[in-house]
Order: structure tokens, then sequence, then C-alpha cells
């Protein structure tokens, strides 16, 4: 399955979620950046709330965009424990990532002007414009549980089969429309798929907050 863009995504995600319509304890939440179009269609949609939920990758000292972990936006960490073993990663290199990711979530957060929704006992809809490795979405879902929602729901437009299961783990359910094997990049999945600014972002947020 090939999608024009991730808000075609986002009206598709919308169909197979119909059933959470206007639910006053169901908000939809986006991995920002390329999660939020298509949350904002879902969110839009359903005539739900919609928040953003920063997860970052913790870099590896060797390789900038390899990932030996990843942190969320309220302090929970994934390490790949076999990457930081077989690395020799040291535990201070650790820590001092992941304060300079905090800083940059805090700083993004402030941008945005999108304070948090609580989630204590809400269904989450969790989103995002695809699954590679899952690592920030299984993070994600396990943060949210974490502090104290009742379910989080997993909604993507595309994951690799390996993926699943690791999501499964994580969330309550999982609503994926394409599961290809020959799956490499979340990328080749869409016709559109550029890095999106923080200005569209931005509008998209302020647009789904209006009443």
């Amino acid at each position: 399955m090939i999608f024009t863009d991730r808000f075609e995504a986002g009206e598709l995600l919308a169909q197979q979620l119909k059933g959470y319509a206007n639910d006053p304890d169901t908000i939809v939440v986006a991995l920002p950046r390329g999660g939020v179009p298509v949350a904002h269609v879902i969110a839009k949609r359903l005539g739900l709330p919609l928040d953003i939920f920063f997860v970052k990758k913790i870099p590896s000292p060797y390789n900038p965009e390899a990932a030996i972990g990843a942190v969320s936006e309220n302090g929970m960490e994934y390490l790949n424990e076999r990457a930081v073993m077989m690395l020799n990663v040291s535990r201070p290199y650790i820590d001092e990532q992941i304060q300079k990711i905090m800083e940059g979530i805090r700083e993004k957060r402030a941008l945005y002007q999108k304070p948090r929704i609580p989630v204590v006992g809400k269904r989450v809809i969790l989103v995002d414009d695809g699954v590679a490795t899952g690592a920030s979405m299984y993070l994600a879902a396990k943060a949210l549980k974490e502090e104290g929602a009742k379910e989080v729901i997993i909604a993507v437009p595309v994951a690799p089969p390996d993926s699943l299961a690791l999501l499964k783990e994580a969330a309550d359910r999982v609503v994926v429309l394409d599961v290809p094997v020959d799956f490499m990049a979340v990328g080749q999945f869409y016709r559109d798929f550029h890095q999106l600014s923080d200005e569209e972002v931005m509008e998209l947020l302020q647009d789904t907050s209006q009443p």
C-alpha cells in the first residue's frame, strides 16, 4: 500500500478507529514531528483532543545516526543492552545524552506552546506516520501507561512484521493498515514524505485546538 501523504494515512486510520469518536475518555497523542499530520486528521474526524509526546533516540557515540536506546519526555528510558555492551558505552555518556535530549524536548514543548493533556484514566490513541524498529513507539506506550493511561492503542499506517510483536507487548491494541514483508523504510510507502517543519507542526496543533 502506498499512501499519497500523511493526511491520507490519517483518513484511513480514522475509519478503523471510528468506534472511539467523541469519547470523553479518549485522547489522540502524536509522536512529533511526522506523527502530527496523521494524528491531526484522526483527532478532527473523531472529535477528540490532540496532544504530542516526545520520544528521542539516544545516539551511539560512534555514529550519531545509530541509536543505542531512547528516552521519553517524562524521563523513561529504553536501552538496547546488547548494543550498549558491544560498543562499551559508559553510563556517564548515556546520562549526558539524556540530559541534552531532555533540554531539547523542553525547548520544543515551549516552542509549540502545547501544554500536556493529563493521561491519567484516559484511553490514548498513540499515532506515528509509521514504525521501523518500533523502539520509540514501544517506549512511548510504556511511558504513557506508567503515567496512568488506562489503555494505549497504537495506530500507525505501516509497520514491518517483526516490529508488531514488540508493539503488542506495550499496547492494549495495535491498529496497522499495512504490514509489508519487503519493508526497508517508512518513507518508501509514501509519495510525499517530506520532513515537517516546526511551523507546519504548530499550525496543525493550533488548528486541532480550535473549537
